[in-house]
């Protein structure tokens, strides 16, 4: 469906918001949240107070703190109130999912990304620097990297959400690509990279989506899907591929 001349102007003004504003507590989207913590979220951390674990216990971990069965503390359930109230914004900007970032984190990782992980969000230029050709911007909506020592780091491609004209709500794929990304930050800060969390055993070594990644974004899925309506897995993805049994 192709786009309206308003949708694509608005899209673009979201995109531009990207390359030109830091974000701040009090301008932008009437999010709740402290200056320090979008400084924190912004520039990359140091030490880690985790040591490296199997893929198999952090999983299980979190597979546990998932369990729709078990019940939310008032902190679980005060950041699920921000995030609802949050989706109901008509008037959002790109800095919604920064503001969010430790919500997010403490409904579906147990508080664990927080202090490990960055999250900022990167326009044409630093994508295709980064890949190295004019087309870099193209590779994905959203990328996790390790920084070594129980640290990550997620890239938001502002061209990916906003400006490709196959997507059809940026609004939820914003939310969606920042879950994903959050699953693979969690996978680094847990098992600090172990190349056991890439390992796919119907596909040999793989891009990270692998048969512990697919088992870990189930339960972020289906609390994602039950708690805020947005979804973590696209209806087609990892159709019919194994997971982690243990």
């Amino acid at each position: 469906m192709a786009l309206t001349q308003h949708e694509k102007v608005h899209r673009r003004a979201l995109y531009d918001w990207c390359s030109s504003e830091y974000p701040s507590a009090v301008r932008g989207t009437p999010y709740p949240c402290e200056q320090g913590d979008l400084d924190e979220c912004a520039h990359v951390p140091k030490g880690s107070p985790y040591s490296a674990r199997s893929p198999k216990d952090v999983t299980l971990d979190l597979e546990s703190f998932l369990d729709p069965y078990t019940s939310f503390d008032p902190t679980v359930q005060a950041a699920i109130i921000r995030l609802r109230t949050g989706l109901k914004i008509n008037d959002w900007k790109p800095d919604i999912v920064l503001k969010a970032f430790y919500d997010l984190d403490v409904v579906f990782f147990n508080g664990k990304l927080r202090g490990q992980t960055t999250v900022t969000w990167r326009c044409v230029p630093w994508w295709n620097e980064r890949y190295g050709h004019r087309d870099g911007y193209r590779v994905a909506q959203g990328q996790a990297e390790y920084l070594g020592h129980g640290k990550a780091a997620i890239y938001l491609n502002a061209w990916g959400v906003f400006l490709d004209p196959s997507i059809l709500d940026p609004k939820v794929l914003m939310w969606q690509v920042l879950l994903h990304e959050m699953v693979h930050a969690y996978e680094y800060v847990m098992c600090h990279g172990s190349p056991a969390i890439r390992y796919d055993d119907s596909r040999g070594w793989d891009d990270g989506h692998g048969l512990v990644f697919r088992r870990l974004i189930r339960p972020v899925n289906a609390r994602a899907m039950r708690y805020l309506g947005i979804p973590a897995i696209r209806a087609d993805e990892y159709r019919g591929r194994k997971y982690a049994i243990w």
